[in-house]
């Protein structure tokens, strides 16, 4: 799940514009450009992001702060505060040129504070929003729509993670294996295209029916230096647009269906890196130098109780493998499950409890100096409250257990307590 930005800059951003929707029957309802999660939509009407909206042209703005405190295990225990202030444009082409089909989405935010991880010492980061602190440009892509909207084409600097490897169910649980999962951001030159960082590249997504949807991507390489020490910094501002790392290939097919009532997607997919710039892998077993990486994954999103249009349970599964010669993680799973809607009177809260567990490859341990200094996984367990306070505000408690941070042997097992607020404009 990508991101949202800093505690002295979002009054100031809040009070740029005000927007919110009119009371008008749905379907009679005109664009006023407010998303549909936003503080906006309880606000007095705003002419001037509803004339924006007609003219093709919506933004928004995001804030989210987040509290956690290590309170055994890890490197060192203490508390720690983050947050991400996010901006972020979508632009119809149409509308403001007549150019038919095109779009352009553009994206930047700022990350502030220090993040948990590095107290946990877990490479399954305990935050999706940690990131070096700086301003970063995200994403900024052209989409050309064909063959009526059945054939998408996007063009330029691209977050992988928000459309590869994605379960739905579990976009809701806060720690970073969950979206963008711990095996591709372990064995992916500098993380690969996920968030906090993207990459130059070409995405084809096909979808001939509501069923089915093929998506096929190239992405440079590398998101920033592959030789960098920290990728983040080296690609300080998300504005190194890099060609030449070699190539980063994903193809993914997802399914919808419905039994006895209820839906589910699965979807399969793989990456494989090519062309990795000199000394990137190794084949543990030989020591010698290898120029590729790949992996293949697959995942299930499955409705298996629903009562009404409120209440649902929900479940996901993903797994992953990579060769075990040349990759840090070589085995990966996570599986959770969410409740909706049933505490009384809270339509859109959840409760979910998710694990996630990465296998270290045995190569890679026996290659090392003293391989009894590393474990042979990392495992995380999560559990998740999600409350929607008011339209545009959420709340988000949270407990992470982690076991063998960073597959370290003498790092202990850690426990981390957490809250996360969330604010769109």
């Amino acid at each position: 799940m990508r991101p949202l930005f800093v505690t002295g800059f979002a009054p100031v951003l809040a009070l740029a514009s005000l927007a919110a929707t009119t009371a008008v029957r749905a379907e009679d309802k005109p664009d006023t450009g407010v998303p549909e999660f936003s503080i906006a939509q309880d606000m007095p009407y705003d002419a001037a992001r509803a004339s924006m909206a007609a003219s093709g042209i919506k933004y928004g703005l995001n804030y989210t702060g987040e509290y956690y405190d290590v309170t055994s295990g890890g490197l060192s225990r203490g508390s720690t505060y983050n947050g991400l202030i996010e901006v972020y444009t979508d632009i119809d082409l149409e509308k403001l040129l007549g150019w038919k089909g095109a779009a352009i989405h553009a994206n930047a935010f700022y990350v502030h504070g220090k993040g948990p991880t590095a107290k946990t010492g877990s490479t399954f980061a305990v935050s999706n929003l940690e990131g070096y602190e700086t301003f970063r440009l995200d994403e900024l892509w052209l989409e050309q729509s064909l063959l009526g909207d059945k054939l998408k084409v996007k063009v330029g600097s691209i977050a992988a993670d928000t459309m590869f490897f994605i379960s739905d169910t579990a976009a809701v649980f806060l720690n970073g294996t969950f979206g963008w999962p711990g095996i591709l951001a372990s064995n992916t030159i500098a993380g690969g295209p996920g968030y906090p960082l993207t990459s130059m590249g070409a995405v084809v997504t096909y979808t001939p029916n509501e069923q089915l949807t093929l998506m096929g991507a190239v992405f440079n390489g590398s998101p920033a230096d592959p030789y960098a020490a920290n990728p983040q910094r080296a690609n300080n501002h998300g504005t190194d647009f890099r060609f030449g790392d070699g190539e980063l290939m994903l193809l993914e097919g997802a399914y919808k269906y419905e039994f006895g009532g209820l839906g589910g997607t699965v979807k399969v997919g793989g990456w494989k890196q090519f062309n990795a710039p000199d000394g990137i892998y190794t084949d543990f077993r030989s020591g010698a130098p290898v120029n590729s990486d790949y992996g293949i994954y697959g995942i299930i999103d499955q409705t298996i109780w629903k009562s009404g249009d409120d209440k649902n349970v929900t479940v996901f599964g993903r797994i992953s493998g990579s060769p075990s010669d040349r990759s840090k993680m070589d085995f990966y799973f996570d599986t959770g499950i969410l409740f909706t809607g049933f505490v009384p009177g809270r339509a859109k809260d959840t409760l979910g409890a998710a694990f996630g567990y990465g296998q270290i490859s045995d190569d890679l341990i026996q290659a090392n100096a003293d391989p009894s200094s590393l474990r042979t996984y990392e495992s995380v367990l999560e559990i998740n409250y999600l409350a929607h306070i008011r339209n545009g505000i959420s709340l988000a408690p949270d407990f992470q257990y982690f076991w063998n941070p960073g597959a370290v042997a003498d790092v202990g097992h850690a426990a981390v307590w957490g809250a996360r607020l969330k604010v769109s404009y």
